[in-house]
């Protein structure tokens, strides 16, 4: 299948992975096409994504196609080489009113529709912070260190419900682990690790649940399309 432009407006930028298929450093990025539909970038290269300052509220063209080896309908594989960003959405009120109409208000979607990726704003009821073991450092042959998931050893969980219960939480509560790179960036800024969760915590639980406006976007992985 031959590559077509689409463009994109980015919503999500999730930590980055290394690829053993691409030998490089990925990140799972997911928007909304021209053509109002989600849209799961894959493999976005990290060190495109620094080169070309790719932010949340960009919208960008690129060159996509349906994939051999993913059945969710909203991945796209691209071709890394032809993002250009050609448009931001600054405006914090038109943020909030595009993300309003794209918005559910439980996750009881139709199966038949086959979505794995939705918009929801929750009713976040607590958050927590596990500490998993370190990855055993590694040293590339140029001396640096080297971690197959630089963000793995921290686990950002929410538990939340659904605005209008859904037939999860009409009964418990959604429990849901956060892969988004600023927040685990947030984290890892501070030495200090009660300074870290300490500030982790004000921003993503506190400041989310009494200040903020809060969205969360729900992905699921490839092996549960």
């Amino acid at each position: 299948m031959s590559w077509r432009k689409e463009t994109v407006l980015i919503l999500v930028k999730a930590a980055p992975n290394w690829s053993k298929k691409y030998k490089e450093y990925e990140i799972c990025t997911a928007g909304i096409s021209q053509d109002n539909g989600w849209r799961r970038l894959y493999p976005f290269p990290e060190d495109v994504m620094i080169q070309k300052d790719i932010k949340v509220w960009d919208i960008i063209e690129v060159e996509t196609k349906d994939p051999t080896d993913d059945p969710r309908p909203e991945s796209r594989k691209i071709n890394g080489k032809s993002i250009k960003r050609i448009n931001r959405i600054e405006d914090r009120d038109e943020r909030r009113k595009f993300l309003s109409s794209i918005t559910e208000l439980s996750l009881d979607i139709p199966i038949e529709e086959k979505r794995s990726f939705t918009l929801i704003k929750p009713r976040i009821e607590a958050f927590k912070i596990k500490k998993k073991p370190e990855e055993p450092i590694q040293i590339t042959l140029n001396g640096k260190i080297f971690n197959q998931s630089p963000y793995g050893d921290v686990r950002l969980i929410y538990r939340w419900r659904c605005p209008r219960p859904c037939q999860v939480c009409k009964t418990h509560s959604h429990i849901t682990e956060c892969f988004d790179w600023g927040a685990n960036v947030l984290y890892k800024r501070y030495e200090d690790e009660k300074e870290a969760r300490n500030k982790t915590k004000e921003m993503c639980y506190y400041k989310m649940v009494y200040d903020f406006d809060t969205w969360f976007a729900l992905g699921t992985h490839r092996m549960r399309p």
